[in-house]
């Protein structure tokens, strides 16, 4: 299905335009692309689920025991705040 895309106009401070640069870098795709990926995966169409996002240390990948323990130490933090 080819779609005709529409333009929006997007502002964010210098910061985040160079972090969205350096990971679309990363993941050879362009900032645009980046965008729309993220935004379509945290637009959220159903009401009775809530979305929790979690940025894992790199060096806890190969670590079993250390993911297990970091994922621990932030569960009743999650748990509390979905909660709310």
């Amino acid at each position: 299905m080819n779609k005709k895309s529409n333009i929006m106009s997007l502002s964010v401070d210098p910061e985040i335009q160079e972090r969205l640069k350096r990971v679309a870098r990363r993941r050879d795709v362009s900032v645009s692309k980046l965008i729309r990926d993220m935004v379509d995966k945290f637009l959220n169409d159903e009401d009775n689920v809530d979305m929790v996002v979690l940025k894992v240390p790199k060096d806890l990948k190969e670590n079993q025991e250390g993911l297990r323990s970091w994922l621990n130490a932030r569960f009743d933090s999650v748990a509390a705040k979905l909660k709310s």
